[in-house]
């Protein structure tokens, strides 16, 4: 069970890369401000993710401040799909980031073989 919810845990990584860049082309509107917007939103994004988020992530911060840097960027993106015109995309994207963080912390105990060896 672990193990499927650290491979959704990596596709929700992808998807919420994806739906900045989405979201920043659709918000400005496409053309230079569109591109601009669509390569800089997940750049952050990812520059966050990599920073904080990341299993070798250069700065260690306490398990609270990552779910709530999680529930930013997931909340964000969403709120900006649903913005961009695509509300169900939005709803989807954070609902199923809040399952998959639940399934994931009540089986903290397990160990995947996706995951280092403690």
């Amino acid at each position: 069970m672990r193990t499927t919810a650290l491979l959704l845990r990596f596709l929700l990584e992808l998807a919420l890369i994806a739906a900045a860049a989405y979201t920043g082309w659709t918000l400005a509107d496409g053309g230079w401000p569109g591109a601009a917007l669509a390569v800089l939103a997940p750049a952050v994004v990812i520059a966050l993710w990599a920073t904080f988020l990341s299993p070798k992530a250069r700065v260690t911060i306490p398990p609270p401040a990552r779910v709530a840097l999680e529930a930013l960027l997931f909340g964000g993106v969403g709120y900006a799909l649903w913005q961009a015109g695509a509300p169900a995309a939005g709803t989807a994207l954070a609902a199923v980031w809040v399952l998959d963080r639940a399934v994931l912390a009540l089986t903290a105990d397990a160990h995947s073989v996706l995951e280092q060896a403690p």
